[in-house]
């Protein structure tokens, strides 16, 4: 019983250390996703996170506001 829950108990901190990610490699990754245009589209799922790297002019964001992006931080 002890071994299945250190088991348990070793598994979950090895999902959980795996889930972290250190900002260079998460900056790495939104830049080459945002390289390509169409994921810096107002309708992209990446819209918002690539405005971070690509900022756009206030012209953009007005025809980025009513086609309905999602709004930023």
């Amino acid at each position: 019983m002890k071994t299945c829950a250190m088991t348990g108990i070793a598994l979950s901190i090895g999902l959980i250390l795996s889930g972290c990610q250190s900002s260079q490699s998460r900056a790495q990754q939104l830049a080459t996703i945002c390289a390509d245009p169409n994921n810096r589209a107002p309708k992209s799922g990446y819209w918002s996170e690539c405005q971070t790297l690509y900022p756009s002019t206030p012209q953009q964001l007005q025809r980025a506001y009513r086609l309905g992006a999602p709004g930023g931080n």
